[in-house]
């Protein structure tokens, strides 16, 4: 079932480390198949280096029960089935504690639009999550992930990292990547003196440029 999807997704998994945003199993992809609304997403726990596509497991969008696979999936599988219900524009959900992006989590810091590659992709600062909630997921951790990413792509859940989305799972994975270069490059920025941030309308300027001329679909 959802061959196809479960490889993209098993191939968004090991871009997480192949560009170093995880360690070992730090990181999770979840994607939304639009014509069935079941979610495919990586199994909990497990390095993605031996995997296969039988491994990504297939389940429902609003009870998280398992349809396909034999492992089991994430544990945070609500948090990412509540950002895939909200968006409808989004069908992938990308997750990584990348060292950067974090750092802005734990400083409680939006990663501002230092460069235009981020107001191409992503389209907006990432902000971070409300507090920090060690604990299982309650509806309302869950609805603070949502709303503070709002009609955006990205949040930062406070001391804990990134959560990205995206039109597709390719899409979702540059805009991860997109994240934690920019907050690696705020950094080194600062050491160096005080950059200059793109303001709202030269962000969305660049987000909307980038939307009419980058990809094969442009006609």
């Amino acid at each position: 079932m959802l061959r196809e999807l479960r490889e993209r997704v098993l191939i968004a998994g090991k871009k997480l480390r192949e560009y170093d945003l995880i360690v070992m199993a730090g990181g999770t992809v979840a994607a939304r198949d639009p014509e069935t609304n079941l979610v495919v997403i990586t199994p909990s726990g497990m390095e993605y280096e031996n995997l296969t596509w039988e491994d990504m497991c297939v389940i429902d969008i609003d009870t998280l029960k398992p349809v396909d696979g034999k492992r089991r999936p994430s544990c945070a599988s609500d948090m990412f089935t509540a950002v895939l219900r909200a968006r409808p524009d989004i069908l992938c959900v990308t997750h990584a504690h990348s060292r950067y992006a974090t750092a802005f989590s734990a400083l409680n810091r939006e990663i501002p639009v230092i460069t235009t590659t981020q107001g191409n992709l992503v389209g907006g600062p990432v902000p971070c999550t409300h507090w920090v909630h060690p604990d299982p997921h309650t509806p309302e951790y869950l609805q603070d992930i949502v709303d503070t990413m709002g009609s955006g792509y990205a949040v930062n859940i406070r001391n804990h990292g990134l959560v990205v989305g995206g039109s597709t799972v390719e899409e979702s994975i540059e805009n991860i990547i997109t994240c934690e270069v920019t907050a690696q490059t705020t950094f080194i920025a600062e050491q160096m003196g005080k950059p200059y941030f793109l303001t709202p309308d030269e962000t969305r300027r660049a987000h909307a440029f980038a939307k009419s001329v980058v990809g094969q679909h442009i006609k």
